[in-house]
């Protein structure tokens, strides 16, 4: 049987769409148990609203890229495959008022292991 190829990058921005629209549950069967455990629909909720409240609602996720989990580039050899080791896809989040940064790790399988909303210039993001 084949194995499954699964978009990345759709699939990130699709998880910041879900978030602009307050759909928790769409981004909960994304991710891990563990992750689905930490990430709890009021941190999540709580996070978003900070950025809405700051920033206005989401308008474009653009500017995505990959990397593997060791910080190497993905380029286009694998950039809308899971990796055997994970993922990482970076977005520029362009909202009415202003941008933010978003990360969504992916383990091998394609299911979320983290996500992270920063202000642009960030540095020392945990992944």
């Amino acid at each position: 049987m084949a194995r499954q190829t699964i978009d990345l990058m759709d699939r990130t921005r699709a998880v910041f769409e879900w978030l602009d629209a307050g759909d928790y549950e769409a981004v909960r069967t994304q991710m891990t148990y563990a992750c689905a455990r930490t990430l709890s629909k009021r941190k999540i909720q709580g996070v978003w609203n900070e950025v809405v409240t700051a920033t206005g609602r989401l308008e474009s996720s653009t500017d995505l890229t990959v990397r593997t989990p060791d910080g190497t580039n993905a380029l286009n050899k694998l950039a809308n495959r899971v990796l055997a080791n994970g993922a990482i896809v970076q977005a520029t989040l362009r909202h009415e008022a202003g941008d933010w940064i978003g990360r969504v790790a992916y383990n091998g399988s394609g299911k979320i292991t983290g996500l992270l909303i920063a202000p642009p210039g960030a540095r020392d993001l945990p992944f």
